[in-house]
């Protein structure tokens, strides 16, 4: 099963590659993800294996704290992390000021009394002031120190070494007359630290907006109807089969159906269509959806955390939570990264004295190696981004089920469209009848729609339309491959395609067979019928095409993307839909079964495939496609099957997400980029390796700001995302 879990006092990259790595080797654990950013672990284990209490004594044995997920307002969580920070930082600057005025005070010309003047008197007032900021940051002493006993170091353990040797030399140089000290490096260094942690979590919570918003759009009350009197109750006390009222301006608590009066409602949170859709008896409406004019009475059919509300808040925050292939080198970095840079820190300063520098000097540049060298912002680098395009998605009415749908929808070359429903609106209508001669018109239909209202398909919903008739008892009914087949009143009736015809030796005349030819090439869909095994009608029907499919079609050929039109109706059909729409590459006659083998084959061929369909007769092959997209799932099956869920029933939603996910992709590549050039050429300045040649060396205390940098650009870089318009 899988379950979430809270780690905290993971501060770094490293921190949370270590618990990931540690919690996948446990026994029992299939799968184990953990997301810095949220501070969460996800872990899919065997109960019958393992226990949460042992999980997160695994996760506290690394100095960690661990416990299961427990929903609970996560804002205020991270507002309360962001106020300590703050108070942290400043309680911090309080004392830094007064340490670096007595540290560079005679540098800068202060008009210090003569008292000050005195070397011994700077050097214990120093003492006096980095002793309380010290205490201040004494967690991450207390987190760097124990995990570096533990042989797991992280970032506060390089930050602990780094402060703390700069501190040590200092005090031990306290009584030496013209001795270095580095009070003012340890204070910098601590203070810009807290400064940088304080900017990555304000940042880190703007990124959750999103979700937050998501959480906020269901009403914390409902208006029931009990009698003929309306009582006000908590969302949390709604069931199913209560009679909610709701009035304009009102949010609908629940989803259901309305059994009486009309609105028009608000479904911009779930569609991120901004037009209100208007809504009357027997539609359904949505939790969190609101009602801007009219009244309606409607009968609750699903409460809390099965309305599509909470499944797309789930979808969300599973896909905020989940890792991007892309992410993987990043974590293998991180892994390394610590023990890495303390290795190049000790070989700094054994470097430095093999050439006969002076030990504060070598101490200097070890120092700044230890500090400047930052796998936060690598660990942030994916996550942050991933995050705040999830949300954009969300509330544009895309919805990436998890990070690697998000990459590999912008790796797609090929994209197959299913006609019916997806291209087409999906509500075809009768437009020819034709009839052999001595058939009986009234009984055919009432077999035929008899036999046809026991299918979903449009096409039979289609038939079932052409006439009001009272149906018949159906015995031996069953869906065959392109058609349907009942027996009516002792008759065996049979209607479907040419090959379900075909298939049970069914002879069409010539003239027929003709005519059925003229309608296909007039981009209509055939059905033939027979009784008793003998052909005696035949129906044309047309299925209009949606308005923007055309234009959905030339937006992703822009993208150099190459469009196949995948369809069970005959392949004149088929080509004259594909004209219209300028579609190059058609693959007719496909029965529902094989589709997923004609996805398949395409994938055979090297190519990277999207199949998009309605996600309920397309399963199959939308499961077999690199990327499966459902148009227009407002619907269980599309949630379930599909792994890109346009809410709106708008195919250029398509083209939106692609170039959402193009937009993400590239500011993930921009994070990382930055995140390795930095430490590429942080640590060889800060280590020296400039100094023989340009005379360039980093003080810690610039190292330290530069550190806190890195993050905050990383993050904020980002944050850009939530101003991407993936429809501009």
């Amino acid at each position: 099963m899988k379950k979430k879990f809270i780690v905290s006092g993971m501060h770094c990259a490293a921190c949370s590659a270590r618990v990931e790595r540690t919690v996948s080797g446990l026994r029992g654990v299939n799968r184990a993800e953990v997301n810095l950013l949220k501070n969460t672990m996800t872990v899919d284990f065997e109960e019958s294996v393992l226990t949460e209490e042992q999980i997160c004594a695994a996760v506290k044995k690394l100095g960690f704290n661990a416990s299961p997920f427990i929903e609970k307002p996560k804002a205020d969580a991270a507002e309360n992390e962001e106020k300590r920070l703050w108070r942290r930082f400043c309680l911090s600057l309080l004392f830094l000021i007064p340490l670096i005025c007595l540290s560079m005070g005679s540098m800068l010309g202060f008009p210090f009394p003569d008292v000050f003047h005195s070397s011994h008197f700077l050097a214990w007032g120093q003492l006096f002031f980095i002793l309380p900021i010290l205490w201040i940051n004494r967690a991450t002493y207390q987190s760097g120190i124990k995990n570096l006993c533990a042989l797991s170091p992280d970032m506060s353990s390089l930050i602990s070494i780094g402060s703390g040797a700069a501190v040590i030399y200092s005090m031990w140089g306290l009584g030496h007359i013209d001795f270095h000290l580095y009070f003012e490096a340890a204070g910098m260094i601590l203070t810009f630290m807290t400064l940088g942690r304080y900017l990555e979590t304000r940042a880190k919570r703007k990124t959750s907006n999103a979700i937050g918003l998501l959480l906020n759009l269901a009403p914390k009350r409902a208006l029931k109807l009990v009698g003929e009197q309306e009582q006000e109750i908590l969302a949390e006390e709604i069931k199913v089969g209560d009679r909610l009222i709701v009035k304009a301006g009102m949010a609908v608590a629940a989803d259901g159906i309305i059994e009486e009066g009309q609105g028009s409602l608000d479904e911009s949170m779930l569609t991120g269509e901004s037009m209100p859709v208007d809504k009357t008896v027997q539609d359904v409406v949505h939790a969190g959806t609101i009602n801007t004019a009219g009244y309606f009475e409607f009968t609750v059919t699903k409460t809390g955390q099965n309305t599509l509300l909470s499944q797309m808040i789930r979808l969300v925050e599973d896909a905020a939570s989940s890792k991007a292939p892309i992410g993987r080198l990043a974590d293998k970095v991180s892994g390394l990264f610590v023990p890495v840079v303390l290795t190049l820190s000790a070989c700094t300063m054994t470097a430095w004295l093999l050439c006969g520098q002076p030990f504060d000097l070598a101490l200097r540049a070890a120092v700044a190696v230890l500090v400047i060298s930052c796998p936060c912002a690598l660990g942030l680098a994916t996550p942050t981004a991933i995050m705040v395009g999830v949300g954009v998605g969300a509330r544009k009415g895309i919805l990436f089920k998890s990070a690697a749908v998000l990459e590999n929808a912008q790796k797609a070359d090929t994209v197959v469209f299913d006609k019916t429903g997806t291209l087409t609106q999906g509500k075809p209508e009768v437009t020819d009848v034709l009839l052999e001669n001595n058939v009986n018109e009234t009984d055919l239909w009432r077999h035929i729609i008899s036999v046809e209202m026991l299918s979903s398909h449009p096409l039979s919903q289609a038939l079932v339309q052409v006439r009001q008739v009272t149906p018949l008892a159906v015995e031996n009914f069953k869906i065959e491959a392109g058609g349907v087949q009942g027996t009516v009143e002792g008759v065996v009736l049979l209607a479907g395609n040419l090959k379900l015809m075909e298939k049970n030796h069914i002879s069409i005349s010539e003239e027929f067979l003709q005519k059925a030819s003229l309608f296909s090439q007039q981009g209509k869909t055939v059905l033939y019928v027979a009784q008793n095994g003998r052909f005696c009608a035949l129906a044309a029907m047309a299925d209009a095409l949606r308005p923007e499919a055309l234009q959905t079609v030339q937006e992703l050929q822009k993208m150099n993307k190459k469009i196949v039109l995948l369809t069970g109706d005959n392949q004149k059909t088929a080509q004259s839909i594909a004209e219209k729409l300028s579609i190059q590459e058609v693959l007719a006659e496909v029965l529902p079964q094989e589709k997923q083998q004609q996805i398949q084959a395409l994938q055979k061929q090297g190519r990277n495939v999207i199949m998009v369909g309605d996600g309920i007769n397309d399963a199959p092959a939308l499961a077999a496609a690199h990327v499966g997209v459902a148009v227009g799932g407002g619907t269980d099956v599309a949630l379930e099957t599909a792994d890109l869920v346009l809410m709106k029933n708008d195919l250029l939603a398509l083209p939106a997400a692609l170039r959402l996910s193009a937009a993400v992709m590239k500011n993930i590549k921009q994070n990382l980029f930055w995140a390795f050039f930095y430490n590429a050429l942080g640590i060889p300045l800060a280590a020296g390796v400039f100094y023989p040649l340009f005379g360039w060396s980093l003080n810690p205390m610039f190292a330290a700001l530069a550190m806190s940098v890195s993050s905050s650009f990383v993050v904020g870089n980002a944050l850009r995302l939530r101003k991407f318009d993936p429809f501009a």
